[in-house]
């Protein structure tokens, strides 16, 4: 395995620990009221601080793997639902942040709004996500 793979794996790692973390929670916190469940203010830190550069390193450490490698339907596939999770992941970022905003500005039909807003994008960033990670270790063990 070459650095740059392992890089990407490993980040690829911190990302999917984030959308867990991230996944409980915002089940485990949702039935809280915003004000008091820091639900919001949790989410948006973890992905400023550790969601978004896990995205852009495997981001940028995927389109460097791709310049030397053997094109196959697996891959394509891989590929597809890779920049499919950095899309959808990136969108999410945008409303969990929106979300945070319209909290702290006591604005709860626009923390309503975005928070339903993400949900809508969050499955389809766990499911994004979860089909590249089993895409991408099928191709790695074969």
């Amino acid at each position: 395995m070459s650095v740059m793979l392992f890089i990407h794996v490993l980040t690829i790692g911190v990302w999917a620990g984030c959308v867990f973390t991230e996944v409980v929670l915002e089940v485990v916190l949702e039935k809280q009221p915003p004000e008091s469940s820091h639900l919001a203010r949790l989410h948006a830190l973890i992905d400023r601080y550790v969601e978004i550069p896990a995205i852009i390193v495997v981001a940028a450490t995927g389109v460097v793997l791709l310049q030397s490698v053997q094109w196959d339907t697996l891959l394509e596939v891989k590929v597809a639902l890779g920049v499919t999770a950095v899309v959808l992941n990136s969108i999410a970022a945008l409303t969990v942040q929106r979300r945070y905003q319209c909290l702290q500005s006591g604005n709860m039909s626009g923390y309503q709004y975005w928070n339903l807003w993400h949900e809508r994008i969050g499955i389809g960033c766990v499911l994004s996500i979860t089909g590249a990670i089993v895409v991408g270790g099928y191709r790695l063990v074969l």
